[in-house]
C-alpha cells in the first residue's frame, strides 16, 4: 500500500513521482562532488559542513526548479561556498546519467540511514556525514533558500554539539534540547544516533520519554502504511489507540481507513476519523481539504436513496435532494 495522494492537498508532502513539473535540465553550476569520501575529506580539511543533494537529475521536474531557481545563482555559492561542500548523490533512470555515478550501492546506503523518502532531498551534515538538517524544494529563489538553511543551521547545532560531546553529563544536558531536532528533522534513524534514542528512553525526563514514545508510535505507523497490502483492521485499531497523533502520515491512514470503514457499513467510526481529521491543523490551513472532508462526511450521512441511485446531477459528489 502505497502512501495516498491526499497528503498532497493537506499536508504540503514531496511531490510524488510522475507529478513534477515539466522543465528543462539545467547545468550544474555549483561545484558538486560525487565522491562521498572525497566530500568528507574536503570538508575535514576546510572546515566545513556538507551540503547534499539527493536528487534524481534526468527525470525529477522539482530538483530541476531547484537547480534552476537557487543553485545555478552566484549569490547561493557566494554565501553557501563558505559553509559548506556540495555532495550530489545522484539517482537517475537513464544510463547516461548512471554512469557518472561513483558508487551506486554507497548512494543507496546514505539513502536509507538519512531517511530520504523522495526528491529532491538536501540534508545538512557535519564533516562525518552526520545530519542535522533536512530540507527539499523551497520557492522564492536563492536569497529564500539561503536563509531557510540558515534557520536549519541554527537549529543543527544542538544537534552537532550533542554528537560531538564526549562526557556524559554533558550529553544528558544536550540531549534535551538536541533530541527535538532529530525529530523535527527525523534524524534518529541514522546508525550515529541510536544511542542517543536509547539515552532518552532510559533517562528520567518525562518528556524525552514522551518523545521517544511519539518516535516509536510514529515509527509503527509509517511501517503499517508502507505495506504491499493493506492491513485496515490493524491501521483502524492502531489509530484508535493513538487518538492524538497528528501530522501528514496520521491524516493519510485516518483517511483511508474512513473509507474502509464506510464501504465496511462502520459509518460512525468512519465518521469519527474524519472528524479528527478536520480537528488537525494542517487541514484547518487547508480550504480544500476541509471542503473534501466534509463532503465525504456528507456521502456518509446520505449513503441511501439518491446516492445508491446515483442521482448526483451536478456532479459536485453531494445528492441534489
Amino acid at each position: 500500500m502505497t502512501i495516498f495522494s491526499l497528503l498532497l492537498i493537506l499536508a504540503g508532502s514531496p511531490v510524488l513521482a510522475g507529478d513534477e513539473p515539466v522543465t528543462e535540465p539545467t547545468e550544474q553550476a555549483l561545484p558538486w562532488v560525487m565522491d562521498i569520501s572525497v566530500a568528507r575529506e574536503m570538508a575535514s580539511k576546510e572546515g566545513k559542513d556538507i551540503l547534499i543533494n539527493f536528487t534524481g537529475s534526468d527525470w525529477c521536474g522539482w530538483c530541476k526548479r531547484l537547480d534552476a531557481e537557487v543553485f545555478v545563482h552566484p549569490v547561493f555559492h557566494e554565501t553557501a561556498g563558505k559553509q559548506y561542500i556540495y555532495l550530489y548523490l545522484d539517482f537517475p533512470r537513464g544510463e547516461e546519467a548512471r554512469a557518472k555515478v561513483i558508487d551506486e550501492a554507497l548512494n543507496n546506503e546514505n539513502r536509507d540511514q538519512m531517511s530520504v523518502n523522495g526528491f529532491p532531498t538536501i540534508i545538512l551534515a557535519d564533516s562525518q556525514m552526520r545530519p542535522y538538517g533536512r530540507t527539499g524544494y523551497q520557492p522564492g529563489g536563492p536569497e529564500k533558500y539561503l536563509e531557510h538553511l540558515a534557520e536549519l543551521r541554527t537549529k543543527g547545532e544542538k544537534v552537532k554539539a550533542l554528537v560531538s560531546e564526549e562526557n556524559d553529563e554533558q550529553i544528558q544536558k544536550l540531549l534535551v534540547d538536541a533530541f527535538s531536532v532529530m525529530l523535527e528533522q527525523d534524524l534518529l534513524g541514522h546508525p550515529a544516533f541510536s544511542k542517543f534514542l536509547e539515552l532518552a528512553e532510559k533517562s528520567d525526563n518525562p518528556e524525552l520519554i514522551q518523545q521517544v514514545a511519539d518516535h516509536r508510535a510514529r515509527k509503527k505507523l509509517m511501517g503499517l502504511l508502507n505495506t504491499r497490502e493493506a492491513d485496515f483492521p490493524a491501521l483502524t485499531k492502531f489509530l484508535q489507540e493513538n487518538p492524538k497523533m497528528q501530522g501528514g502520515e496520521v491524516l493519510n491512514a485516518l483517511w483511508m481507513c474512513s473509507q474502509w470503514l464506510a464501504e465496511n457499513d462502520r459509518k460512525e467510526d468512519a465518521k469519527g476519523f474524519l472528524q479528527r481529521m478536520l480537528a488537525d491543523p494542517l487541514v484547518q490551513e487547508n480550504k480544500d481539504g476541509v471542503k473534501m472532508i466534509e463532503k465525504a462526511i456528507h456521502t456518509i450521512d446520505h449513503e441511501t436513496g439518491d446516492v445508491e441511485e446515483g442521482h448526483d446531477h451536478d456532479g459536485d459528489g453531494i445528492p441534489d435532494h
